[in-house]
């Protein structure tokens, strides 16, 4: 076995340091739950910080990474890894698809005004690879469980009659990104939506599990474990950022020092996006009223 016997001494801990020398430290099979949202190599500055490689280098770190989680994670556990289409299918072709008894490719969806090109579409989704170390894997559909679309179905009513509390979500999510005036929006570069990593961490865990996130970056991830009764475990290599974490979890909500703090261009600008979508919704209101 590798790294040290015992996970106590790491569990409900956020570390000062590379992800790469806490997944050498953490003994074999001892999470329940490996949660992935890494920098996604297209030159986004982190605090000022650009951790941009060459594109082989990068999936060559890519894939130690996967593989000293894969290591970590139980047998029953799962692991999601969230990137660009791109990233994730050279992780899948050069290692996962290998490695684990099965990969599933999910598609997470939002509206984004960047991006947008003349010579193709505009990419607005990301990647996230759902990978299974065994067959034997711990999944809560309850949990998770949606409304059925038709519930008065003869066959409806059967699934409900015997527990049924929903279907399964599909495969593609939609969830908005985090935007600027977001009330869980930090001064960090790049934040999942809470409700998209509360859904995958509810999905495949149950209360007192330990959820290994391995980028603890603005601490929504961690927060979400604290508000499900999880356990945690992770790391952040940004003194600042691993600040505010730690000032988060200790009290119990972001900061005003953390919070994104626009310009006021910015602000006029958000101002008139929001008078203009009101005006679009007072302008449909009326012409359902005409007809």
């Amino acid at each position: 076995m590798k790294g040290k016997t015992n996970i106590e001494g790491y569990i409900n801990k956020v570390f000062q340091k590379d992800i790469m020398g806490l997944l050498r430290e953490l003994p074999d099979k001892s999470v329940d739950m490996v949660y992935g949202d890494p920098d996604y190599n297209v030159g986004i500055k982190y605090n000022n910080i650009s951790y941009t490689k060459t594109f082989d280098e990068y999936i060559e770190w890519y894939i130690e990474m996967a593989e000293q989680s894969l290591r970590v994670l139980k047998d029953t556990g799962n692991m999601f890894l969230i990137n660009y289409p791109k990233q994730n299918a050279y992780l899948r072709v050069k290692y996962l698809d290998k490695a684990c008894y099965e990969v599933s490719d999910y598609v997470w969806l939002y509206n984004t005004n960047v991006g947008h090109s003349p010579k193709r579409f505009t990419t607005a989704h990301r990647s996230i690879l759902h990978c299974r170390k065994t067959k034997d894997n711990h999944f809560y559909k309850d949990n998770v469980a949606l409304p059925y679309k038709n519930p008065t179905d003869k066959r409806i009513l059967g699934n409900i009659a015997n527990g049924s509390k929903g279907r399964m979500p599909y495969d593609w999510f939609y969830f908005d990104l985090v935007k600027n005036v977001s009330k869980e929006k930090t001064f960090h570069s790049c934040q999942i939506p809470q409700n998209l990593s509360e859904m995958l961490i509810k999905s495949c865990t149950m209360p007192r599990d330990i959820v290994l996130i391995l980028f603890g970056g603005s601490g929504s991830e961690i927060e979400v474990c604290n508000i499900l009764n999880r356990q945690y475990i992770s790391a952040e290599i940004d003194e600042k950022y691993h600040k505010m974490i730690m000032d988060r979890l200790k009290k119990g909500h972001i900061e005003e020092k953390y919070k994104l703090r626009l310009k006021s261009y910015e602000l006029d600008n958000i101002e008139a996006q929001l008078f203009l979508l009101e005006k679009q919704k007072e302008y449909l209101s009326s012409n359902r009223t005409v007809k």
